[in-house]
C-alpha cells in the first residue's frame, strides 16, 4: 500500500511540473492523472470524459476546501 502511496504521489508531482506556467496546473496535472497525459495533451486541456471531468471537479472542490475527496466528516 505505501509503495503505491509513493508511486502515485511522485507521478502525480511529475504531471504539476509537466504542467508548470499553465494557468490551471493543478486540473490539468489531476486530468491527467485521471485519463493520463496523451488524453489532456491530445485535447489540449482537460478531455471530455465524465469520469476525467468529475474527478477533476471532485479533487479541486476538496482541495479547495481542505479536505480529501472522500472525506465525509466536514
Amino acid at each position: 500500500v505505501v509503495g503505491r502511496l509513493l508511486r502515485g504521489s511522485l507521478f502525480l508531482r511529475e504531471l504539476l511540473r509537466r504542467y508548470e506556467g499553465e494557468p490551471n496546473q493543478v486540473e490539468l496535472a489531476l486530468a491527467a492523472y485521471n485519463a493520463g497525459p496523451g488524453a489532456v495533451d491530445y485535447y489540449g486541456g482537460i478531455p471530455p470524459y465524465t469520469e476525467t471531468v468529475r474527478y477533476v471537479q471532485k479533487t479541486m472542490r476538496a482541495y479547495r476546501q481542505g479536505a480529501a475527496p472522500n472525506d465525509n466528516a466536514r
